[in-house]
């Protein structure tokens, strides 16, 4: 795994000081409309940069899946969130390398939650997008719902939608991601929402 190669995208929108490491690309999202930080935006190419306010970091993620096409390794992480080593340091290509030739995709440790995650995320937002989400899943990935049961009825949560690993498993999940939230936002209205939780897209995603 030597030769491969890997980037690992710092989703941001304010300015930040970036690892030193060069693996560590900043990624402007939102950028549509803003002003231009000097990081790469998510507004070039194939994108969805304008509906940052529903999707957050999300608008990164699927600009990766688009316009992405000559690494081995992608990873998105947080301009505040890492992939941290037992050294307290955010990851190094090695680092990195070590831990993919093991496992298919790196996320960050899980939480574990009072009652079932679905209540989780019903004190926080409105349990019904979360539903729909559901309805979508199952009708696009059947395959998938009892998979998504379990996670909806466990108490394990994960957060931040950081994540490194193959580009084709990234790809992959990607399509997958934006396919289920395409159709279920035919039932999602935030118009009644702040601008907190308008990112809806970005809090469904993190499960």
């Amino acid at each position: 795994m030597e030769n491969q190669s890997i980037v690992i995208f710092v989703a941001t929108h304010v300015p930040f000081e970036p690892p030193a490491n060069p693996i560590y690309v900043p990624l402007h999202v939102g950028r549509q409309g803003k002003e231009d930080l000097g990081y790469i935006g998510d507004n070039i190419g194939e994108n969805i940069s304008e509906l940052n306010p529903l999707y957050g970091e999300l608008t990164g993620l699927y600009w990766i899946w688009q316009n992405i096409h000559d690494m081995d390794y992608v990873g998105m992480c947080h301009y505040r969130r890492y992939f941290l080593n037992e050294g307290g340091r955010e990851l190094s290509r090695e680092d990195c390398l070590k831990l993919l030739k093991n496992t298919d995709v790196i996320v960050p440790e899980h939480g574990e939650c009072e009652g079932s995650y679905l209540e989780h995320y019903g004190r926080a937002h409105n349990v019904k997008d979360l539903e729909a989400v559901g309805r979508a899943l199952e009708k696009l990935y059947p395959e998938c719902k009892e998979a998504f049961e379990d996670a909806m009825n466990g108490k394990i949560f994960y957060s931040g939608n950081l994540m490194i690993g193959s580009l084709s498993v990234v790809k992959a999940y990607s399509e997958w991601l934006f396919t289920i939230f395409a159709e279920a936002s035919e039932e999602i209205d935030v118009s009644g929402y702040d601008s907190y939780h308008r990112r809806v897209y970005g809090f469904l995603s993190e499960q």
